[in-house]
């Protein structure tokens, strides 16, 4: 495992795991009103919270005619958008071939809805072809994130936007190339408090899922923090703010 790329490493992982759960339409951390906490969340409050992430990333949504996401998941994403906007042609890429198979046949009905299995380094898109770039809670996956900057700019039209969120160490994304890619950088805006209050009202479900997964105990202590769960790595690493979870929206130059 040591000898793999972190392209190759994630593309096993989420391979594995959606195998075991193609239910589950959303893997991201969510988002809530930390003003508001939830107490123990029901299990429709987990995809509740994941759709709100999307909601908080994409919402104002330009006008627009083509879309692709950078790393669809289970098509949670997809779902939330062409809901609210059922004309947009939208193109779905991510490294596992169990997600977009799930994804495929999830949307095999919405016509203007398509995935394939892509690098984020190496996008398979003609130049200026979109509108509207978004990738939410994948770039710390990505092998070279500016690679992935450049070639988002590249499919997008002078004008278009790219939506971002993820995780980032604190000061990380001050050395992020967006001019250099060329992108104008519109807007950042932290909201790790906000995707603290969802992981702490998910918590118990999040482990319920990985505990269903029945992988060797020996995976469960990654397993956990990549769920977010409470008391494993990721979560205290976004509690203690050693993480930060932050928002950009940046337009093509």
């Amino acid at each position: 495992m040591s000898d793999l790329s972190v392209a190759e490493a994630t593309q096993r992982f989420y391979d594995a795991v959606a195998r075991r759960n193609p239910e589950v339409p959303f893997l991201n951390y969510g988002f809530a009103d930390p003003e508001e906490p939830l107490g123990a969340a029901a299990p429709s409050d987990l995809a509740g919270v994941c759709r709100r992430l999307y909601e908080a990333v994409l919402t104002p949504f330009p006008d627009a005619t083509d879309a692709f996401e950078v790393g669809c998941g289970r098509g949670g994403g997809a779902a939330f958008l062409l809901d609210r906007q059922p004309d947009l042609s939208y193109l779905g890429l991510d490294l596992s071939k169990e997600h977009v198979r799930v994804c495929q046949h999830r949307f095999e009905s919405h016509q203007a809805a398509r995935f394939a299995v892509a690098n984020a380094s190496q996008l398979p898109v003609r130049d200026g072809r979109f509108d509207v770039a978004f990738s939410v809670e994948a770039a710390h996956h990505f092998d070279d994130r500016y690679r992935f900057y450049r070639e988002v700019a590249r499919a997008l039209r002078p004008g278009g936007w790219l939506f971002l969120t993820g995780l980032w160490r604190p000061g990380q994304d001050a050395t992020e190339p967006f001019d250099a890619s060329g992108f104008t950088l519109v807007e950042r805006v932290d909201i790790t408090p906000n995707v603290v209050a969802s992981l702490t009202a998910t918590s118990a479900l999040r482990q319920q899922m990985i505990e269903s997964l029945g992988l060797p105990e020996r995976f469960t202590p990654v397993l956990m923090s990549w769920a977010g769960v409470r008391g494993h790595g990721a979560y205290e690493s976004l509690t203690s703010r050693a993480l930060l979870y932050l928002r950009f929206r940046l337009q093509r130059t």
